[in-house]
């Protein structure tokens, strides 16, 4: 039995009062001094007992914020076809492979009602520091078979931008524990570049020689913007230690431009556009270490997999016309792995 749910806290209104007992001796004053912990008074036919009462107090609204920075690892990978149906030799008429390692600082915030209502979002930031590789290959025959021409170049200064806006319910689990439902739309930017080119192959007629090449400063930018379902998870095994897990199921709309800025025969600045639907997942697994309250040292991993297939690619030529060929498919995975600072209020 539970008193004094979702009432005020009032002052005592006994708080230093006295009692005038007379006996048979004569008068003496006794203090009416409250008890240290809520109690109730129980008459029975024979006699009258005071019982200990849990006082629970009202659910209050909580809010955090998160800063983190990080390793992000970016994979990326489209085919075309040489034709809008896919049929036509090659079935794969060119692939572009991007691998990016980048540094990475998020921004997290999150605030939950007394009701259970919660709100979430992200915004991060990643750089590409290092150069990273990209492979672009072209192909006469069908599954990659006749390579004739396959060039390197690197990723260096591409970048990536993520936001994420969701809202659910926060329902209790267990002892310590919650599961929060959740739905929310998110929008992933990147701008891939291509730099300090090197072709290594050269065969089947083409006539492009080995070794460096100057002036490339070609890019690639994609964006998917899904609409996610997701639940998440925690629990708290310690005062000090609380742990994370969620998943997301994304379905998304995929657009992309390119610049080819060394192919005179393509327009410029978009060069070509590809567009497509898709879906994917995305998962995070995160622990808070307190260290004063409110205040809370954190360690995040992230993986995300999207991809889309039988999407469009129109090329635009620097005559004025266009063509459309068969996007087969695109295949974009990011890792990341992060440690920051989380402030609860």
């Amino acid at each position: 039995m539970a008193l004094g749910a979702g009432l005020p806290t009032l002052a005592d209104p006994l708080a230093g009062a006295t009692m005038t007992v007379y006996e048979a001796t004569g008068p003496r004053q006794v203090e009416l001094a409250p008890p240290s912990v809520p109690t109730l008074t129980v008459f029975t036919p024979n006699s009258a007992g005071e019982v200990a009462v849990e006082s629970a107090r009202p659910p209050t609204q909580s809010a955090y914020l998160k800063l983190s920075s990080g390793y992000r690892h970016d994979h990326t990978r489209f085919t075309i076809a040489s034709d809008l149906d896919g049929l036509s030799t090659p079935n794969i008429l060119s692939e572009l492979i991007w691998d990016v390692p980048a540094a990475e600082i998020r921004l997290d915030g999150g605030w939950t009602h007394p009701s259970g209502i919660t709100a979430q979002a992200h915004l991060a930031y990643a750089q590409a520091l290092f150069d990273g590789t990209v492979q672009d290959s072209d192909y006469r025959f069908n599954n990659r078979q006749g390579e004739y021409s396959r060039s390197y170049s690197e990723a260096k200064d591409s970048r990536m931008l993520d936001v994420s806006l969701g809202a659910g319910w926060r329902l209790p689990f267990g002892h310590s524990g919650s599961l929060t439902p959740m739905l929310g739309f998110a929008r992933y930017d990147s701008l891939y570049r291509m730099r300090n080119g090197r072709q290594v192959v050269s065969a089947y007629g083409e006539r492009t020689p080995l070794g460096a090449f100057a002036g490339l400063d070609s890019h690639y930018n994609a964006v998917w913007s899904s609409i996610w379902q997701g639940l998440e998870a925690d629990f708290r095994p310690t005062e000090q230690l609380a742990l994370r897990v969620g998943i997301k199921h994304h379905w998304f709309d995929y657009r992309a431009e390119a610049d080819w800025n060394l192919r005179s025969r393509f327009a410029h600045p978009v060069s070509y556009r590809h567009q497509g639907h898709g879906r994917g997942w995305e998962t995070e697994i995160g622990a808070d270490w307190r260290i004063l309250p409110g205040h809370h040292v954190t360690l995040d991993l992230s993986e995300r997999s999207f991809a889309l297939q039988n999407g469009s690619d129109t090329t635009y030529l620097s005559n004025g016309t266009s063509g459309d060929m068969r996007l087969n498919e695109v295949i974009a995975d990011s890792r990341s792995i992060r440690i920051g600072y989380r402030y609860t209020y």
